[in-house]
This record gives structure tokens, C-alpha cells and sequence, in this order.
């Protein structure tokens, strides 16, 4: 399987790309929430306030551990989330939602960092407790020998040479048949969020990727949803 020569940042148009929410102090993180609650994202993670927080630094905390685990040092920041290749799919956590392309070769081992499906299922591999999970649950009949690509985190190197071996194909495979939210290769990139910015500064608009779960497919262009939708609907979904 050939993988994509490029990363893709997905940000809100508002915000600006290369922010983190665990950068965020008990004041503004109070503020986002209400300003986000309800918002009619495809996945409105505002919307469960301050545990989806809570759980977004504990999995953020469990990464920065697995860099300083991989290549012997901390990482000078928190990472900023990114895809392998576009996934548009994450569009549909924004309001008004943009990405930036970066290709790989701009970036050192150092500065950028794969894991699939992604961070989330490190919680629920570790021993930390938190008030409620989010994200891939871990399969029911997990082993790492079953499914050794959670929790691995990976340059990219070893991402194209470990492909087969750690089954991502596999994996991608399935969740692109069932039309998936997971259905990407997540990046982390590590490097200066200031450099990135001036050296990134072409923003491309997203029309975010619908997803399917069990027989419903969910909405995810919060545009489109606020210009067409009828005053009494309140659904973002639609059976298929």
C-alpha cells in the first residue's frame, strides 16, 4: 500500500490553524464550551464540556510519553493533530472548517509522528481513569498480537516499511468499506507552531466527508446545515 507524500491540518477558519486545546487555561476552556456546545458539527465534542477535555489531555499526556519513550527526549511542546494524506472527514469537527497540505518532506522524524487509528485508545491501554471515554474503543477481543498497530507510535519510515506487518492496510481498508469516521492514519506534528504557520499560509475550504455509523450517516457541513435546514428540525443525521 502506497501512502500519501503529504499531511493535512485541519483547523476552524475562525481560530487559525496549529492550536491545541490543552493549551487552554480553566477560563477559556469554559468559554469554548459555551460558545460551542451547539454547534451542529458532525461530532460536537464541546458538547460533553469539560470530560471531553479532561480525556483530550490525558490522551495528549500519554502521547508526549510515547515521544519521549520513542526518541529519548520530551518534545519541546504539545503535538497538533494532522492526517496522512486528506481525510475531510475531520472537517465535520468545525464550524467552519479549512485545512493545510504540508508535505512530508518539509518535516524530520522529529517534527512529525503517526499512530493509527489514532492517540484516543492509549487511555484505555494505560492504567489512568477518567470520568468518560471518547474516541476507537478498543476491540472486544483486543490483543496486541490481534491488532498491533494501537498504541505504536511511528515515523513515517516505519510506517510505510511496517504496513503490512503491524495490518494498518487491513484496517484502513475496513473502515473505508463501512465509511468509518477512523478511516485515516493519524499525524502529530511536533514542530514550531509560529514557523508553520508562516511557512503554511495557503488555506484550503473543506466540505467535510459524511460518516456512517450502524445505519445512520451523519451530516457534516454545519454551513449548508444552517442555510437549508427547516427551524423545527433538529436532527444532523439521516437514515440510509
Amino acid at each position: 500500500m502506497e501512502f500519501e507524500d503529504h499531511i493535512t491540518h485541519y483547523f476552524e477558519h475562525e481560530l487559525g490553524p496549529f492550536l491545541s486545546i490543552c493549551d487552554l487555561d480553566e477560563a477559556a476552556t469554559k468559554s469554548i464550551i459555551e460558545r460551542e456546545k451547539d454547534a451542529d458539527t458532525g461530532f460536537n465534542r464541546y458538547s460533553y464540556g469539560k470530560d471531553f477535555f479532561d480525556y483530550r489531555k490525558v490522551a495528549d499526556d500519554l502521547l508526549i510519553d510515547c515521544y519521549e519513550k520513542k526518541f529519548g527526549k520530551k518534545p519541546e511542546r504539545r503535538p497538533y493533530f494532522a492526517a496522512l494524506g486528506d481525510a475531510d472527514v475531520v472537517g465535520g469537527l468545525y464550524r467552519d472548517p479549512y485545512k493545510i497540505r504540508i508535505p512530508l518532506d518539509y518535516l524530520s522524524d522529529f517534527d512529525v509522528t503517526f499512530m493509527c487509528p489514532d492517540h484516543f485508545p492509549l487511555v484505555c491501554m494505560s492504567d489512568r481513569k477518567v470520568e468518560r471515554y471518547f474516541g476507537h474503543p478498543l476491540p472486544e477481543d483486543y490483543t496486541e498480537k490481534r491488532y498491533p498497530y494501537f498504541g505504536k507510535l511511528l515515523t513515517i519510515d516505519e510506517l510505510r516499511s511496517q504496513n503490512e506487518k503491524l495490518k494498518i492496510d487491513n484496517y484502513l481498508e475496513e473502515k473505508r468499506m463501512t465509511n468509518s469516521w477512523h478511516r485515516y492514519v493519524e499525524a502529530h506534528i511536533w514542530a514550531d507552531p509560529q514557523a508553520m504557520r508562516e511557512r503554511f499560509s495557503n488555506w484550503i475550504e473543506v466540505d467535510p466527508e459524511p460518516f456512517t455509523l450502524g445505519d445512520v450517516t451523519f451530516l457534516q457541513n454545519y454551513k449548508q446545515l444552517r442555510q437549508h435546514r427547516a427551524p423545527q428540525t433538529t436532527s444532523v443525521s439521516t437514515r440510509v
